[in-house]
Protein backbone atom coordinates (compact mmCIF):
# COMPACT_ATOMS: atom_id res chain seq x y z
CA UNK A 1 0.00 0.00 0.00
CA UNK A 2 0.90 3.68 -0.10
CA UNK A 3 1.37 3.85 3.67
CA UNK A 4 1.68 1.56 6.66
CA UNK A 5 -0.92 1.67 9.42
CA UNK A 6 1.87 2.66 11.80
CA UNK A 7 2.44 5.79 9.68
CA UNK A 8 -1.12 6.96 10.29
CA UNK A 9 -2.74 8.94 13.09
CA UNK A 10 -6.41 9.74 13.71
CA UNK A 11 -8.39 12.10 15.87
CA UNK A 12 -11.62 10.20 16.43
CA UNK A 13 -15.05 11.39 17.49
CA UNK A 14 -16.99 10.43 20.60
CA UNK A 15 -16.96 6.64 20.39
CA UNK A 16 -14.24 4.86 22.42
CA UNK A 17 -14.94 1.67 20.47
CA UNK A 18 -13.82 3.45 17.30
CA UNK A 19 -10.55 4.38 18.96
CA UNK A 20 -10.05 0.75 19.97
CA UNK A 21 -10.55 -0.44 16.39
CA UNK A 22 -7.94 2.02 15.12
CA UNK A 23 -5.46 0.94 17.77
CA UNK A 24 -5.99 -2.70 16.82
CA UNK A 25 -4.69 -1.74 13.35
CA UNK A 26 -1.60 -0.11 14.89
CA UNK A 27 -2.86 3.39 14.06
CA UNK A 28 -1.93 6.14 16.52
CA UNK A 29 -5.09 7.57 18.14
CA UNK A 30 -4.53 11.16 19.21
CA UNK A 31 -6.62 13.20 21.59
CA UNK A 32 -7.28 16.28 19.45
CA UNK A 33 -7.20 17.67 15.94
CA UNK A 34 -4.41 20.01 17.05
CA UNK A 35 -2.19 17.00 17.75
CA UNK A 36 -2.93 15.62 14.29
CA UNK A 37 -1.49 18.78 12.70
CA UNK A 38 1.58 18.60 14.94
CA UNK A 39 2.14 14.96 13.95
CA UNK A 40 1.13 14.78 10.28
CA UNK A 41 2.13 16.48 7.03
CA UNK A 42 -0.90 15.25 5.02
CA UNK A 43 -4.22 15.76 6.82
CA UNK A 44 -7.50 14.22 5.63
CA UNK A 45 -10.80 15.86 6.59
CA UNK A 46 -12.92 12.70 6.51
CA UNK A 47 -16.10 14.11 8.03
CA UNK A 48 -19.63 15.01 6.95
CA UNK A 49 -20.15 18.49 5.45
CA UNK A 50 -22.04 19.86 8.48
CA UNK A 51 -19.23 18.78 10.82
CA UNK A 52 -16.35 20.17 8.75
CA UNK A 53 -16.65 23.85 9.79
CA UNK A 54 -16.06 23.04 13.46
CA UNK A 55 -13.07 20.87 12.55
CA UNK A 56 -11.61 23.72 10.51
CA UNK A 57 -12.03 26.07 13.48
CA UNK A 58 -10.07 23.69 15.66
CA UNK A 59 -7.28 23.25 13.11
CA UNK A 60 -6.74 26.79 11.86
CA UNK A 61 -4.28 27.95 14.50
CA UNK A 62 -1.99 24.99 13.91
CA UNK A 63 -1.57 25.21 10.14
CA UNK A 64 1.94 25.40 8.71
CA UNK A 65 1.41 26.32 5.05
CA UNK A 66 4.90 25.18 4.11
CA UNK A 67 4.31 21.75 5.60
CA UNK A 68 0.65 20.80 5.59
CA UNK A 69 -1.41 19.48 2.70
CA UNK A 70 -5.13 19.17 3.46
CA UNK A 71 -7.36 16.64 1.69
CA UNK A 72 -11.12 16.99 2.10
CA UNK A 73 -13.68 14.31 1.25
CA UNK A 74 -16.65 16.38 2.48
CA UNK A 75 -19.25 16.46 -0.29
CA UNK A 76 -20.08 19.88 -1.72
CA UNK A 77 -17.82 21.98 0.52
CA UNK A 78 -15.57 24.11 -1.69
CA UNK A 79 -11.82 24.36 -1.36
CA UNK A 80 -12.21 28.15 -1.13
CA UNK A 81 -14.40 27.77 1.96
CA UNK A 82 -11.88 25.39 3.55
CA UNK A 83 -9.00 27.77 2.77
CA UNK A 84 -10.86 30.81 4.11
CA UNK A 85 -12.06 29.01 7.24
CA UNK A 86 -8.55 27.86 8.11
CA UNK A 87 -7.16 31.36 7.59
CA UNK A 88 -9.95 32.92 9.65
CA UNK A 89 -9.40 30.46 12.49
CA UNK A 90 -5.64 31.08 12.34
CA UNK A 91 -6.13 34.83 12.63
CA UNK A 92 -8.14 34.33 15.82
CA UNK A 93 -5.60 31.96 17.40
CA UNK A 94 -8.05 29.15 18.05
CA UNK A 95 -7.09 26.92 20.97
CA UNK A 96 -6.41 23.20 20.57
CA UNK A 97 -9.34 20.95 19.71
CA UNK A 98 -11.53 19.11 22.17
CA UNK A 99 -10.07 15.77 23.31
CA UNK A 100 -12.05 12.76 22.18
CA UNK A 101 -13.30 10.23 24.75
CA UNK A 102 -11.22 7.09 24.78
CA UNK A 103 -8.13 8.69 23.25
CA UNK A 104 -4.79 8.02 24.86
CA UNK A 105 -2.22 10.78 25.46
CA UNK A 106 0.03 11.01 22.43
CA UNK A 107 3.73 10.30 22.69
CA UNK A 108 4.17 12.79 19.85
CA UNK A 109 2.67 15.78 21.67
CA UNK A 110 4.75 18.93 21.37
CA UNK A 111 5.12 21.81 23.78
CA UNK A 112 1.95 23.74 24.64
CA UNK A 113 3.44 26.86 23.11
CA UNK A 114 3.55 25.19 19.71
CA UNK A 115 0.03 23.84 20.09
CA UNK A 116 -1.42 27.30 20.66
CA UNK A 117 0.62 29.66 18.52
CA UNK A 118 -0.61 31.08 15.22
CA UNK A 119 1.73 29.85 12.53
CA UNK A 120 0.45 31.60 9.41
CA UNK A 121 -2.60 33.13 7.74
CA UNK A 122 -1.29 32.46 4.21
CA UNK A 123 -3.66 30.38 2.08
CA UNK A 124 -3.17 26.69 2.93
CA UNK A 125 -2.86 23.92 0.36
CA UNK A 126 -6.15 22.06 -0.13
CA UNK A 127 -7.10 19.18 -2.43
CA UNK A 128 -10.67 17.91 -2.61
CA UNK A 129 -11.41 14.24 -3.27
CA UNK A 130 -14.68 12.45 -3.88
CA UNK A 131 -14.15 8.71 -3.20
CA UNK A 132 -16.74 5.96 -2.92
CA UNK A 133 -17.33 2.94 -0.70
CA UNK A 134 -15.69 0.31 -2.96
CA UNK A 135 -12.39 1.72 -1.70
CA UNK A 136 -12.97 -0.79 1.12
CA UNK A 137 -12.22 -3.59 -1.35
CA UNK A 138 -9.58 -1.75 -3.38
CA UNK A 139 -11.95 -0.83 -6.22
CA UNK A 140 -12.74 2.84 -5.60
CA UNK A 141 -13.77 5.27 -8.33
CA UNK A 142 -12.49 8.62 -7.05
CA UNK A 143 -11.78 12.06 -8.47
CA UNK A 144 -9.60 14.87 -7.14
CA UNK A 145 -9.03 18.56 -7.84
CA UNK A 146 -6.80 21.21 -6.31
CA UNK A 147 -7.63 24.42 -4.49
CA UNK A 148 -6.11 27.81 -5.22
CA UNK A 149 -2.86 27.29 -3.30
CA UNK A 150 -2.18 23.62 -4.06
CA UNK A 151 0.26 22.79 -6.84
CA UNK A 152 0.01 20.30 -9.67
CA UNK A 153 2.48 18.19 -7.70
CA UNK A 154 0.17 18.27 -4.66
CA UNK A 155 -2.86 16.98 -6.55
CA UNK A 156 -0.72 14.38 -8.35
CA UNK A 157 0.51 13.15 -4.98
CA UNK A 158 -3.07 12.82 -3.68
CA UNK A 159 -4.22 11.06 -6.87
CA UNK A 160 -1.40 8.52 -6.53
CA UNK A 161 -2.24 8.06 -2.85
CA UNK A 162 -5.90 7.41 -3.66
CA UNK A 163 -4.92 4.94 -6.40
CA UNK A 164 -3.72 2.64 -3.65
CA UNK A 165 -7.41 1.78 -3.14
CA UNK A 166 -8.70 1.93 -6.70
CA UNK A 167 -9.10 4.35 -9.60
CA UNK A 168 -8.58 8.08 -9.07
CA UNK A 169 -8.82 10.75 -11.75
CA UNK A 170 -7.69 14.38 -11.68
CA UNK A 171 -10.59 16.59 -12.81
CA UNK A 172 -9.87 20.01 -14.26
CA UNK A 173 -12.57 22.02 -12.48
CA UNK A 174 -13.83 21.85 -8.91
CA UNK A 175 -17.36 22.47 -10.16
CA UNK A 176 -17.28 18.98 -11.66
CA UNK A 177 -16.98 17.28 -8.27
CA UNK A 178 -20.74 17.52 -7.69
CA UNK A 179 -21.22 15.60 -10.94
CA UNK A 180 -18.61 13.10 -9.74
CA UNK A 181 -20.67 12.69 -6.57
CA UNK A 182 -23.72 11.93 -8.69
CA UNK A 183 -21.99 9.34 -10.86
CA UNK A 184 -19.44 7.52 -8.69
CA UNK A 185 -19.89 8.90 -5.16
CA UNK A 186 -23.52 7.76 -5.01
CA UNK A 187 -23.14 5.22 -7.81
CA UNK A 188 -22.50 2.15 -5.65
CA UNK A 189 -26.01 2.53 -4.21
CA UNK A 190 -27.48 2.44 -7.73
CA UNK A 191 -25.41 -0.63 -8.54
CA UNK A 192 -26.45 -2.39 -5.33
CA UNK A 193 -30.08 -1.60 -6.09
CA UNK A 194 -29.71 -2.98 -9.62
CA UNK A 195 -27.99 -6.14 -8.36
CA UNK A 196 -30.75 -6.64 -5.82
CA UNK A 197 -33.39 -6.16 -8.51
CA UNK A 198 -31.67 -8.64 -10.83
CA UNK A 199 -31.55 -11.15 -7.99
CA UNK A 200 -35.22 -10.55 -7.22
CA UNK A 201 -36.01 -11.25 -10.84
CA UNK A 202 -33.97 -14.43 -10.69
CA UNK A 203 -35.86 -15.58 -7.61
CA UNK A 204 -39.16 -14.77 -9.35
CA UNK A 205 -38.00 -16.92 -12.27
CA UNK A 206 -37.19 -19.81 -9.94
CA UNK A 207 -33.56 -19.45 -8.84
CA UNK A 208 -32.49 -19.82 -5.20
CA UNK A 209 -31.72 -16.41 -3.63
CA UNK A 210 -28.02 -17.15 -3.07
CA UNK A 211 -27.53 -18.30 -6.66
CA UNK A 212 -29.40 -15.34 -8.10
CA UNK A 213 -27.40 -12.83 -6.03
CA UNK A 214 -24.01 -14.24 -7.00
CA UNK A 215 -24.96 -14.40 -10.69
CA UNK A 216 -26.28 -10.84 -10.61
CA UNK A 217 -23.22 -9.42 -8.85
CA UNK A 218 -20.76 -11.25 -11.11
CA UNK A 219 -22.70 -10.12 -14.19
CA UNK A 220 -22.39 -6.45 -13.18
CA UNK A 221 -18.70 -6.94 -12.34
CA UNK A 222 -18.00 -8.65 -15.65
CA UNK A 223 -19.87 -6.04 -17.67
CA UNK A 224 -17.96 -3.23 -15.93
CA UNK A 225 -14.63 -4.93 -16.70
CA UNK A 226 -15.60 -5.23 -20.37
CA UNK A 227 -16.28 -1.47 -20.55
CA UNK A 228 -12.97 -0.61 -18.87
CA UNK A 229 -10.76 -3.17 -20.60
CA UNK A 230 -12.12 -3.13 -24.16
CA UNK A 231 -12.60 0.64 -24.42
CA UNK A 232 -15.76 0.04 -26.43
CA UNK A 233 -18.83 2.21 -25.96
CA UNK A 234 -21.34 0.63 -23.55
CA UNK A 235 -24.01 0.90 -26.23
CA UNK A 236 -21.90 -1.12 -28.67
CA UNK A 237 -21.28 -3.80 -26.05
CA UNK A 238 -25.01 -3.88 -25.31
CA UNK A 239 -25.79 -4.35 -29.00
CA UNK A 240 -23.47 -7.37 -29.15
CA UNK A 241 -25.59 -9.12 -26.52
CA UNK A 242 -28.89 -8.32 -28.25
CA UNK A 243 -29.47 -10.90 -30.97
CA UNK A 244 -32.25 -10.10 -33.48
CA UNK A 245 -35.55 -11.34 -32.12
CA UNK A 246 -33.81 -12.71 -29.03
CA UNK A 247 -34.51 -12.67 -25.32
CA UNK A 248 -32.09 -9.84 -24.43
CA UNK A 249 -33.55 -7.22 -26.79
CA UNK A 250 -36.97 -7.94 -25.34
CA UNK A 251 -35.53 -7.42 -21.85
CA UNK A 252 -33.93 -4.12 -22.94
CA UNK A 253 -37.27 -3.10 -24.45
CA UNK A 254 -38.99 -3.76 -21.11
CA UNK A 255 -36.39 -1.65 -19.27
CA UNK A 256 -36.78 1.23 -21.73
CA UNK A 257 -40.58 1.08 -21.50
CA UNK A 258 -40.28 1.58 -17.73
CA UNK A 259 -37.88 4.50 -17.96
CA UNK A 260 -34.70 2.68 -16.84
CA UNK A 261 -32.28 4.95 -18.68
CA UNK A 262 -34.11 8.13 -17.68
CA UNK A 263 -34.31 7.03 -14.05
CA UNK A 264 -30.52 6.53 -13.96
CA UNK A 265 -29.89 9.98 -15.45
CA UNK A 266 -32.28 11.62 -13.00
CA UNK A 267 -30.63 9.81 -10.08
CA UNK A 268 -27.24 11.27 -11.01
CA UNK A 269 -28.67 14.77 -11.39
CA UNK A 270 -30.52 14.52 -8.06
CA UNK A 271 -27.37 13.42 -6.24
CA UNK A 272 -25.27 16.17 -7.84
CA UNK A 273 -27.87 18.79 -6.87
CA UNK A 274 -27.97 17.54 -3.29
CA UNK A 275 -24.18 17.63 -3.10
CA UNK A 276 -24.22 21.31 -4.08
CA UNK A 277 -27.00 21.97 -1.58
CA UNK A 278 -25.13 20.28 1.29
CA UNK A 279 -22.06 22.39 0.64
CA UNK A 280 -24.04 25.63 0.48
CA UNK A 281 -25.95 24.81 3.67
CA UNK A 282 -22.77 23.96 5.55
CA UNK A 283 -21.08 27.17 4.48
CA UNK A 284 -24.13 29.31 5.26
CA UNK A 285 -24.48 27.83 8.76
CA UNK A 286 -20.84 28.49 9.50
CA UNK A 287 -20.91 32.06 8.23
CA UNK A 288 -24.03 32.71 10.29
CA UNK A 289 -22.23 31.94 13.56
Amino acid sequence: GAARFSDLAVSHGSDPATAARWRALDVDVLSSNAEILDRCDVVFFAVKPHILPNVLNECGAHVDVDRHLFVSVAAGVSSAFIEDSLKKAASKGIAPGRPGPGALPSSHKKETEKNTRVVSVVTPKVVRVMPNTPCLVGEAASAACKGSAASDEDVTFVVELMRSCGLCLNVSSESLLDAVTGVSGSGPAYAFLFIEALADGGVAAGLPRSTATVLAAQTVLGAAKMVLETGEHPGALKDKVCSPGGATIQAVRALEQRGFRSAAVEAVLASAAKSRELGIESEKQHRGK
